[in-house]
């Protein structure tokens, strides 16, 4: 069974957080994997954390600083490995993998995607958390991510709308702004509806490119929205399905898709994740997971499985082994 975190809402930033001993041991390794893996000394991540610190809500740095305190590490190494994601896509231009696909049937929409991510001795799998926020503005939301990561990659707020990420890039240039996983838990918390998420979601400005499902549970709301830092374009689903990997389909990257191992795989995952799609359409979560699990979808990296249901509020996690 995966292990959860409760953080409350409602009391001071401060006092959100509280890891035991193995999540503190599953943090600490986290971070020193991936500071090493960006390759940057301690001045060039204080830089990033400074910068950061301009545009990440304060209630959230608030919150990394007492993550900072019960780790005994500077704020600056836990500012940066929170927007990691944001960092490796503007400083090295690194493209991670994900597949994702939502599709609407008699009863439900379900969301399905794969977490495909490089990770060390498996290290991103095992420490796997559903952190479980709750005394929020608009009610409780679930984030699929790891101890002492603040934002969200993938999440679902039961009877609003659930949303996840996947990389892309663009030869737009980067932007200061707020850093994509923040801006996803900013609208998991303060959103009311699937509509006012997708207004969010498009409109605000972003550090760097991403490709956003997002669903909810009335008929007709599951779509893709692709983002560079400042352009969006929205893509609707068409005979009840959408699905979307590492490749722009509406918005001009001005790039070529053999600039990276990863996305070079993109075309492929993309066919052989709508093909199926198109022929039936998934019924239950299990039938979702056997799409999620075919050998030309899932990946050697994919760290994370999972399907969502907003309207019934339901979630499946399985970490691959």
């Amino acid at each position: 069974m995966i292990p959860s975190l409760t953080i409350d809402l409602s009391l001071p930033p401060q006092k959100r957080w509280k890891l035991n001993k193995l999540q503190r041991r599953q943090t600490l390794e986290l971070l020193e994997i991936y500071s090493a893996d960006c390759g940057v000394d301690v001045q060039d991540r204080q830089a990033v954390a400074n910068a950061a610190q301009h545009v990440i809500p304060p209630d959230y740095w608030l919150e990394m600083e007492s993550l900072a305190g019960l780790l005994n590490l500077p704020i600056s190494e836990v500012a940066f490995a929170n927007v990691y994601y944001d960092s490796v896509k503007v400083t090295l231009a690194r493209v991670f993998g994900c597949s994702a696909f939502a599709v609407e049937n008699a009863t439900e929409i379900l969301h399905a995607r794969n977490l495909d991510w490089w990770t060390v001795n498996g290290a991103l799998n095992r420490s796997t958390v559903m952190v479980r926020f709750v005394g929020g503005p608009q009610g409780e939301f679930t984030v699929i991510g790891w101890p002492g990561f603040a934002g969200a990659f993938s999440g679902i707020a039961p009877g609003r709308f659930a949303l996840t990420l996947n990389a892309v890039l663009s030869q737009e240039p980067p932007q200061l702004a707020m850093p994509v996983e923040f801006l996803l838990r900013q609208a998991l918390e303060q959103e009311p509806t699937f509509d006012e998420a997708l207004r969010r979601l498009r409109e605000t400005p972003i550090p760097c490119d991403c490709l956003l499902l997002l669903t909810g549970a009335k008929p007709g709301e599951l779509v893709v929205i692709e983002r560079t830092p400042t352009r969006s374009a929205v893509r609707r689903a068409r005979d009840g399905f959408v699905c979307t990997t590492n490749d722009y389909q509406l918005l001009d990257a001005q790039l070529s898709l053999a600039s990276s191992p990863l996305q070079a795989s993109c075309c492929g995952r993309y066919q052989r994740t709508e093909s199926p799609l198109a022929a039936h359409r998934p019924q239950t979560a299990e039938e979702c997971f056997h799409y999620l699990n075919d050998q030309d979808v899932r990946m050697s990296i994919t760290v994370q499985q999972m399907v969502f249901s907003v309207a019934t509020g339901r979630h499946w996690v399985r970490l691959p082994n």
